[in-house]
């Protein structure tokens, strides 16, 4: 019987310390990195969590009280701290809801007998009378700071170039008004009691002496129809541009255009139901038309035959007739208060119900948001009722994110990610899908140029090229993977983008002309005489390729303009214009060539391996059993090698999923779907990097980009799982060889 020296066993038990700390070293590091992981999808899926939440109107407060006089409008501050209210009289009353009490009372005019309000960002009242006049009020509230406490001052301003417009010079009741008012110009438009339309177009001119802004009132002559007097208007609006005129009728909108103080009749639609109001939407691209049924449709302008035209975009349908209508200042949201009682908050854009809840019994007098859309301040027999709403992200829908929506302006339905512009009319557009279908256009044409070349490569280096020439080119090849991607990019963008503009046919000849010259040099190659072939060792014969390739480069790049004269008339670009194709200087064909000379390594690397790999034995019994070279590359060590081979694309495609750098400085990064390769695009990595240091933190944008982050991390995900799975079955089924 053997025993263990001491010595031994001491060595035996080193060994197995060692082998219980690497143990557990090694299994804390796995379960790290999957803990490390999950920690950033959490982390990702709550910080995007926010914008799919549902939205919630909660009572906040209660202000009893009661008025004798009707309620023409209501209105708030910025914040929903304090209201006001403008009754049939001609008075502003001034209400604190915090406090819940009336700080102060206005009259603006005596017995008006009509009234209109511009939209919320304009802020101007319109008031007529019995005489023919029209006049303008502003009413608003001013901040000020008293022992480090904010107040607000409310005040009441006129009109100060025009106090009172005599827009009617018969003197007849104006029975209703619309107004438009910016700082520089404005229109004024009213119906008299014997239905007569009038208008007045207000224009100011700065006196280049003084600099002070001299007004002019300009009557608006009506041509191209007349106002139908049969027929009840029951509506007018003015765009705040001072563009379009809108009117309507029991059965009819018309649209007028108004230039040079002359307004024309352009359209007439037809009105298949009972319809009772036009509003303004936030910005004025769209109106808003309620009907008697309770529907309520969104209308704008498209062009279609090169000719704009109202359409009907979309309807929205309650359960009774509509009583208050309340949009939003800055979005496209909508709150809307039905003879029953019940309040739905709608999107129109998203075409997104977003809350609808029985709140009234009793009658709704009045509604209005504040700007900051936080609140909805509410008028009704017994009192103002205030509520908190919460709904920070309206425009954001699984729908708007992955679908088609009709955005305004647009002649139908589209893809679009623009997230922010220069005013605050602009409507945010959050679909991903032109992000992703960018980051998959990279990809594939990256892959295009880079897998041939790569996996050739790997297989000739691995199974053809003596083993002196391989200790050289591939340690050469694996360092390429070294360079920055930042350095390529910038070549790309600056050095290859304008090479590539400028000798585009001579580029798209090269792919033509290499493979072909390729097959032609191997032809003549093997036809020669063995002598010949003896002179240059096995496994270099590659060598003679390069000055070939060069020299058909060359003559290639000097003498394309032959080509572009013969097939394209000297111009190809102009060809591909004509033709309706698009180009763009920094567009597909250079982020394939660019981000493919990117992960030519990576898909390189991982393919020699593999193909180095197949164990000797293989190639050489089937050698030995009468097969030749290309019979045994490509049934028994191409079949073996496959799925490090498909590790190795799919390694790359990762690596071109992710890229940033190149496809940001080497593409239009215009958010398109097209897959002409020589337009832009997008990806959703280069998206994420460019906006993320102007997002506003909790902001909509900001979170719709860590979404684009989360879609780029499963796309990632669901790859790698996907390459790992066929990986696997490749193994298994060519275990056997």
């Amino acid at each position: 019987m053997a025993y263990a020296k001491p010595n031994q066993i001491i060595r035996d038990r080193q060994r197995y310390v060692v082998d219980l700390i690497m143990r557990i070293w090694v299994k804390s590091s796995g379960i790290g990195i999957i803990a490390a992981l999950m920690l950033i999808c959490f982390y990702l899926l709550a910080v995007i969590a926010p914008i799919f939440t549902s939205v919630t109107v909660e009572p906040l407060s209660q202000y009893s009280a009661s008025y004798d006089n009707a309620t023409l409008a209501i209105g708030s501050d910025e914040q929903g701290k304090m209201a006001y209210r403008i009754d049939d009289k001609g008075r502003v009353q001034f209400i604190d809801l915090l406090n819940k009490k009336q700080v102060s009372e206005t009259q603006i005019i005596t017995n008006p007998t009509a009234f209109a309000a511009t939209i919320e960002s304009q802020d101007w009242f319109a008031f007529g009378d019995a005489k023919g006049q029209v006049q303008f009020a502003q009413i608003g509230f001013q901040t000020n700071y008293k022992q480090g406490l904010r107040q607000l001052i409310p005040y009441v301003e006129s009109f100060t170039p025009f106090p009172l417009i005599q827009i009617d010079e018969q003197k007849k009741e104006l029975t209703q008004v619309a107004l438009s008012l910016t700082a520089t110009e404005g229109v004024v438009l009213a119906q008299t009691k014997d239905k007569r339309l009038l208008g007045v177009e207000l224009d100011s001119v700065i006196n280049q002496m003084t600099g002070e802004s001299i007004w002019k009132a300009i009557p608006i002559e009506f041509e191209g129809g007349a106002l139908d007097k049969t027929k009840k208007l029951l509506s007018m609006v003015i765009t705040p541009n001072n563009d379009f005129l809108y009117f309507l009728y029991q059965h009819e909108l018309q649209v007028w255009t108004l230039k040079d103080h002359k307004a024309n009749l352009r359209e007439r639609i037809a009105l298949k139901e009972s319809a009772q109001k036009l509003t303004l939407l936030s910005g004025a691209h769209s109106v808003l038309v309620q009907f008697d049924n309770g529907s309520l449709s969104q209308w704008f302008d498209t062009i279609k035959d090169e000719k704009r035209q109202l359409t009907l975009i979309r309807t929205f349908n309650v359960d009774a007739p509509i009583k208050q209508l309340a949009p939003e200042v800055y979005r496209k949201g909508v709150t809307i208060i039905d003879a029953k009682g019940n309040v739905s908050l709608v999107h129109t854009t998203t075409e997104k119900a977003l809350y609808s809840q029985h709140l009234f019994n009793e009658e709704v007098l009045a509604a209005t948001q504040p700007p900051n859309a936080e609140k909805l301040i509410v008028l009704t027999q017994k009192g103002w009722q205030c509520f908190e709403v919460t709904n920070p992200h309206p425009e954001v829908s699984v729908q708007s994110v992955f679908g088609k929506i009709w955005y305004e302006g647009y002649p139908e339905p589209a893809y679009i990610w623009q997230s922010t512009a220069a005013n605050d009319d602009f409507e945010s557009k959050f679909s991903l899908m032109p992000l992703a279908f960018g980051t998959l256009k990279a990809a594939f044409y990256a892959l295009i140029f880079a897998g041939p070349i790569a996996i050739g490569s790997a297989i000739y280096t691995a199974y053809f090229m003596s083993s002196n020439v391989r200790r050289y080119v591939k340690p050469t090849i694996e360092i390429m993977e070294a360079l920055p991607t930042v350095i390529i990019g910038l070549l790309a963008g600056i050095w290859l983008a304008p090479i590539v503009e400028n000798n585009l046919v001579a580029v798209f000849s090269l792919f033509v002309l290499f493979p072909l010259s390729m097959i032609i040099i191997a032809f003549i190659w093997h036809i020669l005489p063995a002598h010949i072939m003896r002179k240059l060792p096995r496994g270099q014969h590659a060598i003679l390729l390069i000055p070939a390739l060069i020299g058909v480069g060359y003559l290639t790049f000097q003498y394309g303009y032959v080509i572009e004269n013969w097939l394209f008339n000297g111009d190809l670009r102009s060809y591909l214009g004509d033709n309706g194709v698009g180009y763009d200087q920094r567009n597909a064909l250079v982020v394939g060539i660019a981000m493919g000379a990117a992960i030519i390594p990576t898909i390189y690397t991982i393919a020699e391996d593999a193909i180095f790999s197949v164990p000797k034995h293989l190639s050489e019994g089937s050698l030995a059993l009468g097969a030749t070279q290309w019979q045994t590359l490509t049934k028994v060590v191409l079949l073996t090698a496959s799925p490090g081979i498909f590790s190795a694309v799919m390694m790359g495609l990762g690596r071109a999923v992710g890229e940033t750098m190149i496809v940001l400085m080497a593409t239009g990064n215009t958010p398109i779907m097209d897959g002409n390769i020589l337009e832009g695009m997008r990806t959703l990595a280069a998206n994420i990097a460019i906006e993320m240091p102007e997002s506003e933190i909790g902001s909509t944008h900001f979170r719709m980009l860590f979404l684009a982050a989360f879609l780029l991390f499963v796309f990632t995900f669901f790859v790698n799982s996907l390459a790992e799975w066929i990986r696997q079955g490749l193994r298994e089924k060519y275990r056997s060889l």
